[in-house]
């Protein structure tokens, strides 16, 4: 036994010596720096021209994979590509309103006989790998020569320029090899990109799809010709441009595009295709003009008929030649249709230098242009050019505003008729009659006359200075014409004329007769407040300041006179009138308010009407009785309040009518004609009064008296309220405050919330929303219409204005895209809890989801998990889980496996993510998860110990079985199994440590030694697992150098390496090799994990399933582009 223990120990220092023997030398291999490997962002060109026909329909799903293939490839390897100009196409392609194209007499669709669509041959292959089906990628065929023959021994370049409607075509055929060589050229019109585009595609258009074959003289097939070395020949045709149409945003010229191949025979039969091009390979040669600039001195973006204009072009060499054929510029302005020609045509220079650029300029007086024109057209083309591949470019032309004389409108005038010395309102507004000016930048002249006179003036208007209504139909200025009171009384014709910035004036705009101001004489007015108190049978002379006016004659100028028995006289110089209430027997004193109706004249003429007239009140109180003076008339703003002391305005007498203390009198209102707009209330001799809100309009009569114990008088006075105009106002209610989903449409009557308290005219309103365009208003039904795309707080200000003030008010509006769905880890807290068990290192987790009771009614409900590395921060992965949400009530539990970025488990400082959860309600509203949720990984899964025996037999049979699967993809594998071997020794150390426990029962070299084994066993299996444990340590060490130097090759498995198969080791070892043969011991079966979610390759599939015509294989590498295009 011993023995055996030494030669171990001495295997194991010869082992250890040549190990480190190695180490040295390894150790001082200087290391290899590795080259850049270049990223391939296009495919690598053949070296010599590819040629393809495509056939497909617009109807076929998998053709638009074939048709966006073909035309990436060609944007990078074909006519101006990126990396190299050798790939060209041409599609025959079923049009959803033409059909298929005639190729008759060629017929080339019947040629290719494709057995579906989409088809698609390189270098006219008639099977083979270069003969193809199904949407893909054609890089790999491109990059492999793509079928051509014998392609660097011939060249083929392709020119085509305009020529008036025809597009001229010329096709060089090259030949570099000897001898000489007949070659039929393979030639076609096609459109460049089609205006047409494939069914449910998103706009998808297809490319170089033919229209028109190039044939010989004949018609009857392609034209042949014998080339020799060095001695191209070149073929000519001549084409209408119309033969294509406009498409991808070009005219019908560009769009235009030539493709040719050359073919070793003729179309009968499949032949070997040489070379291939078209028009838009190679140099070009490309003149035009651009930047065309037309100024004014007088003014920036306009003339005047007879201002002079400057016109400037720059010239350019658009394309890769330089150009020296000649030519001219001319500049022009258009006449109708024509062009007419400003000062001739300037040549260009001899030589026009590839990127070169000539500027050319010239002067136009505008006075003959039309004067009715809104615009001018001024241009400048290229003339007598020779060889120019594009014409699109060689015409430019730019539009210059005409600034016309304005055009004034019919004014408005309110009110229509004024007495003399009122004010008349004059909305004036004029048609700009250009697209120069605006309101802002015209202003007016008003004047006015009697009608019938000739000399009008503009005595008495003002204003003027802003703009109403700005931005309606009714915007214009507004003036005032104040009339004086000496103006004669009649009507007053009015004219309006408008003047532009540059001082062009419109005719003047006449308004006569009643259609204009009327200004009529304004009448004597009556007024019979305040009351004046007078004496029962007592003359009483009674001022009448205050009681009769007229604004155009002083008081002592009218004659008043009146038919009443009480009235005695009037005296003009005192300005009094006389009355006297006579005591009569039957009815005593007309004690109380009485009234004379009197008539004034102010020496109008009054033939046709009668005199002004009107009454007189007056207060008759007996001797002795109290007796009021006048009470003044008061007036407040709405909203106001004020108070009178009465005592100044009572008196009272004593039977002998001696004066006596009016203090001593008993004051009391009686009445009040309008409670609603005045409050009243009297304290002692004071009177105070308020209106009743802010908002209120009128007036009222209050009745007062005074008694003095036996006899009473009464009094009145008039309490009015000075309006004040109010700005309209809105009541916005529940519109406040807004929760609005991005995207969608609201209506909201808003005309109905607003409204102005002294003034039944609607409110014009005006709605501004933070977002431009958010949000309408409609002045014809007064709705608004809001739909917001930006998310977050937004705000739309309404403003409600009449003729003088404005109200503005906010509604803040939230707008959201989704609602905020709460997940948390802690129990009953926001929708969802959620806990994650076995979140251990090299452990799969387990996620579980319950609903809480706050959650509302979930129709659809996904879970978006991801790993990220806690270290970097970089998440690697993403899987969906789709919930049953019928399953909600008890809840859900989800195996959380990364098969492809953690095949053996998480790994320290992993950070399990629940990255989003997106859900949708039983309202329609959609919901995500605003925060995502994270678990760290940090601790190992808890140890043996702690199992109980069920639960360590399991996790025993799962470690035999992982081991037992990495050893075989370590013996499968070619490349570098490092991290392989490193997950397998920390799986059997994860095993030894569970087999240590004695309740373990492990199969193979794990089982525990049982009571009944010798002695001699056991130390047989000590020497095993030494041998063992220095295999796999230099076989580590080997792995380790071998990556680091480079010197070692990679081990190969082989059965006979093992102790087992050596027949010198198996006997030193005493016969172990039936120890070497156990089978292990099979796994526990293990409960069936939850079903992982399908990983389909490329991106989910739509919910109409895979597309008709589509393999999962094109699916994972194009199928992002169909769902791009249906968006």
């Amino acid at each position: 036994m011993n023995q055996m223990r030494t030669l171990a120990l001495l295997l194991v220092a010869l082992m250890m010596g040549s190990l480190s023997v190695g180490l040295s030398s390894t150790l001082v291999d200087v290391p290899e720096e590795l080259e850049n490997t270049p990223v391939v962002m296009s495919a690598t060109s053949p070296g010599h021209p590819v040629f393809a026909e495509y056939v497909g329909a617009y109807w076929c799903g998998p053709c638009q994979t074939s048709s966006t293939s073909l035309h990436n490839l060609y944007g990078t390897n074909g006519g101006g590509g990126t990396t190299s100009e050798d790939f060209t196409y041409i599609s025959f392609w079923e049009s959803p309103t033409t059909g298929w194209p005639s190729e008759a007499p060629i017929n080339r669709r019947a040629h290719i006989n494709p057995s579906g669509y989409p088809t698609t041959v390189f270098g006219d292959a008639s099977s083979g790998q270069y003969y193809t089906s199904g949407g893909q990628n054609y890089d790999s065929f491109y990059q492999s020569g793509g079928n051509m023959q014998n392609a660097n021994d011939y060249s083929l370049s392709i020119a085509q320029s305009e020529n008036g409607n025809n597009m001229d075509i010329d096709i060089t055929a090259t030949y570099l090899g000897s001898g000489s060589k007949t070659v039929y050229i393979y030639a076609a019109v096609t459109e460049e990109t089609s205006p047409e585009v494939y069914s449910n595609s998103n706009n998808l258009h297809p490319h170089h799809v033919f229209q028109r074959w190039l044939l010989n003289g004949a018609g009857s097939g392609f034209e042949s010709v014998t080339l020799s070395n060095g001695n191209s020949v070149t073929t000519s045709w001549s084409v209408p441009i119309s033969t294509v149409s406009a498409g991808g945003g070009k005219t019908a010229s560009e769009n235009f595009l030539t493709v040719a191949a050359l073919m070793d025979g003729d179309h009968t039969t499949h032949r070997n295709v040489v070379s291939a091009a078209d028009s838009n390979m190679g140099p070009k040669m490309d003149i035009g003009v651009t930047g065309l600039s037309v100024s004014n001195d007088d003014a920036s973006n306009s003339y005047i008929r007879g201002d002079t204009v400057d016109l400037e072009v720059t010239v350019r060499n658009m394309g890769d030649l330089d150009y020296v054929d000649g030519g001219g510029v001319e500049f022009y302005y258009r006449n109708g249709v024509n062009k007419v020609t400003i000062g001739g045509t300037q040549s260009l220079p001899a030589t026009v230098a590839t990127t070169g650029t000539h500027t050319y300029t010239t002067s136009f007086d505008t006075s003959v242009l039309s004067s009715n024109a809104w615009k001018a057209t001024f241009g400048a083309r290229l003339t007598g050019l020779s060889g120019d591949m594009s014409g699109s470019n060689n015409d430019v032309s730019t539009q210059f505003d005409h600034d016309r004389p304005p055009m004034a409108l019919t004014p408005q005038i309110s009110p229509t008729s004024v007495e003399r010395g009122d004010e008349v309102l004059i909305t004036v507004r004029a048609d700009a009659n250009d697209e120069v000016d605006t309101i802002s930048s015209t202003t007016f002249e008003l004047e006015t006359r009697p009608s019938g006179t000739a000399t009008w003036s503009s005595n008495g208007i003002s204003g003027g200075e802003d703009v109403v209504f700005a931005g309606s139909p009714y915007e214009g200025r507004e003036y005032t014409f104040a009339t004086t009171t000496d103006m004669e009384a009649g009507t007053y014709d009015l004219r309006v004329r408008a003047i532009d910035a540059r001082s062009q004036a419109s005719d003047w705009k006449v308004v006569l007769g009643s259609d204009g101001i009327t200004v009529t004489n304004a009448l004597p007015t009556i007024w019979a407040e305040p009351v004046p108190t007078v004496m029962c049978d007592e003359p009483t002379k009674i001022s009448m300041v205050g009681h009769i006016q007229d604004r155009e004659s002083a008081l002592s100028e009218l004659s008043v006179t009146s038919s009443s028995p009480a009235f005695l006289g009037w005296d003009a110089t005192t300005q009094e009138i006389e009355v006297l209430f006579a005591f009569d027997d039957l009815r005593g004193c007309p004690i109380g308010q009485n009234g004379i109706e009197v008539t004034v004249n102010d020496g109008e003429d009054y033939t046709n009407s009668d005199l002004p007239y009107g009454t007189l009140l007056f207060n008759v109180i007996e001797n002795g009785q109290p007796r009021w003076d006048g009470l003044p008339t008061r007036t407040v703003d709405e909203g106001g309040e004020g108070n009178l002391a009465l005592f100044p305005y009572v008196f009272d007498t004593d039977a002998d009518g001696t004066e006596v203390d009016s203090e001593s009198l008993t004051l009391s209102i009686v009445s009040n004609s309008n409670p609603e707009v005045f409050n009243v209330g009297l304290e002692g001799d004071l009177l105070s009064y308020s209106t009743v809100d802010d908002d209120v309009n009128g007036q009222a009569t209050i009745t007062l008296r005074a008694s003095d114990g036996v006899q009473a008088a009464d009094q009145t006075i008039v309490l009015k309220v000075a309006p004040v105009n109010d700005a309209p106002r809105m009541d916005l209610g529940d519109l406040a405050s807004l929760d609005l989903k991005r995207g969608k449409t609201y209506v909201y009557d808003v005309q109905s919330l607003v409204y102005d308290i002294d003034d039944d005219d609607p409110a014009f309103i005006v709605v501004t929303p933070s977002e431009n365009g958010a949000a309408r208003f409609d002045l014809f039904t007064g709705l608004m219409t809001v739909e917001f795309e930006e998310l977050g707080t937004q705000t739309i200000t309404i403003t409600a204005q009449d003729k003088y003030d404005s109200n503005s008010y906010t509604i803040m509006v939230n707008v959201y895209d989704s609602k905020p769905f709460s997940a948390s880890k802690d129990a009953d807290t926001g929708y969802m809890t959620v806990s994650l068990d076995n979140a251990y290192l090299g452990e799969v987790a387990t996620a579980n989801l319950f609903l809480t009771e706050n959650a509302p009614t979930f129709t659809s409900l996904t879970t978006m998990w991801q790993v990220c590395e806690g270290d970097t921060g970089v998440c690697l992965n993403q899987v969906s889980y789709p919930l049953d949400v019928t399953a909600s009530e008890r809840g859900w539990t989800i195996e959380l496996a990364w098969d492809d970025v953690r095949p053996y488990g998480l790994q320290y400082n992993d950070d399990v993510k629940l990255g989003n959860v997106l859900a949708t309600d039983d309202t329609g509203e959609e919901y995500k998860l605003m925060a995502p949720i994270y678990w760290r990984v940090t601790e190992e899964a808890p140890g043996p110990s702690t199992m109980d025996d069920e639960t360590l037999a399991a996790h025993i049979a799962d470690l035999e079985s992982s081991i037992e699967e990495l050893k075989a993809d370590i013996d499968a594998s070619e490349g570098d199994t490092t991290e392989m071997e490193d997950q397998l020794a920390l799986l059997e150390a994860d095993l030894a440590t569970a087999c240590d426990d004695p309740r373990a029962d492990c199969s193979g070299d794990n089982v525990q030694g049982n009571s009944d084994l010798d002695t001699s066993a056991g130390v047989n299996t000590d020497v095993i697992i030494i041998v063992l444990g220095v295999l796999i340590l230099a076989a580590l060490l080997g792995v380790l150098f071998t990556r680091r130097g480079g010197s070692m090759e990679q081990p190969k498995w082989d059965e006979s390496a093992l102790p087992a198969s050596d027949a010198v080791a198996n006997s030193m070892y005493g016969g172990a090799h039936d120890i070497f043969q156990q089978p292990m011991a099979p796994a526990m079966p293990a409960m069936p994990p939850m079903p992982a979610p399908v990983a389909h390759a490329g991106p989910p599939l739509p919910a109409t399933g895979l597309p008709e015509g589509w393999t999962m294989e094109q699916w994972a590498y194009y199928g992002q582009q169909y769902l791009d295009r249906q968006q």
